[in-house]
């Protein structure tokens, strides 16, 4: 275990400006938790190196399946979301080599905020020649909750990387008790760094709640917004832009050869379509450009995941 074993503590999770003077709630229900995570590559598997997990965040070991090139590891959240003043500090590091999938076993539901705010902060490294997909999974942000979501991906001068959010409403789909875009506030700061250069910034503050103007402004007058930072080989033929019934897709070819991809939509739309392109991406990376994308076509994994491709009935 080494250095890597010492416990996470508040001390190591940072305030962002909007939340200065919130101090965390001092009860058993507020919880900093987390995960130190190093995957490292045995034979042609991606399996765990040095690892520490603290309660609330458990790890299952990766999961190895027959036919597909790349690990998938959950990270599991033993209670029922994030509550107030909740912190989880989430540090991952690829070694060269590695091919993984490192997601959320379901939606983060972000609860009401009583005097403080909830977090979840992300660490990630990638040597060269490493290939990750990160997919923490929707976030839920309830009436009256606090949220502030960072990342910090250092990478270094070529491996391959995918990192994808999802916005949800709220709990939208409850009839009269629905609660659409009624948090108080959501903080969410991005930054991704290429030999220590940076090459893309997302820092956005919702104030919520929102009326039906500002839900046309940040969502397109959807139930759902997502993007994906993709950092790697670009593909000859890019998904293109979509403007559909259920969700509509932007791209952006960042100067920095890095592309971005956005979307607002349905949800459950939104979610399958940044999955499919995701992991399909990262399949063409691994397999070629015929490949099959990374698990959703896996016959070892049933379609009962959060990124599963929908089965449409008859």
């Amino acid at each position: 275990m080494g250095a890597r074993a010492t416990r996470i503590t508040r001390e190591e999770l940072l305030t962002p400006p909007e939340f200065q003077g919130l101090h965390p709630k001092e009860h058993q229900a507020a919880r900093v938790g987390g995960a130190r995570i190093e995957l490292v590559r045995c034979g042609v598997e991606t399996r765990l190196g040095a690892c520490y997990q603290q309660v609330p965040v458990r790890l299952m070991p990766p999961f190895v399946i027959d036919g597909e090139s790349a690990s998938l590891l959950y990270l599991i959240n033993l209670t029922a979301g994030l509550m107030d003043g909740d912190g989880h500090l989430i540090e991952i590091k690829a070694r060269a080599g590695t091919r993984a999938l490192v997601t959320g076993q379901s939606a983060t539901r972000v609860h009401p905020a009583l005097a403080s705010y909830a977090t979840q902060q992300w660490a990630v490294e990638a040597e060269d020649d490493a290939c990750l997909v990160v997919l923490p999974g929707p976030a839920i942000p309830f009436q009256g909750s606090r949220y502030y979501q960072r990342a910090r991906v250092e990478l270094a001068p070529s491996p391959r990387l995918i990192w994808g959010d999802i916005w949800f409403a709220g709990r939208y789909n409850r009839g009269a008790l629905s609660e659409r875009f009624q948090f108080e506030r959501i903080v969410q700061d991005f930054e991704a760094r290429r030999a220590g250069r940076l090459i893309y910034r997302d820092r956005f503050r919702w104030d919520g709640p929102w009326n039906s103007e500002e839900v046309d402004w940040y969502f397109g007058g959807t139930l759902a917004s997502a993007s994906l930072f993709i950092s790697g080989p670009t593909p000859e033929v890019l998904p293109e832009a979509e403007a559909g019934p259920a969700f509509r897709r932007s791209i952006f070819r960042l100067d920095t050869g890095d592309i971005c991809m956005r979307w607002s939509g349905n949800p459950t739309a939104v979610t399958a379509d940044l999955a499919v392109q995701a992991l399909r991406l990262a399949g063409a990376w691994t397999g070629g450009p015929e490949a099959a994308p990374w698990f959703l076509d896996s016959t070892g994994l049933a379609p009962n995941h959060w990124f599963s491709t929908p089965v449409v009935s008859e």
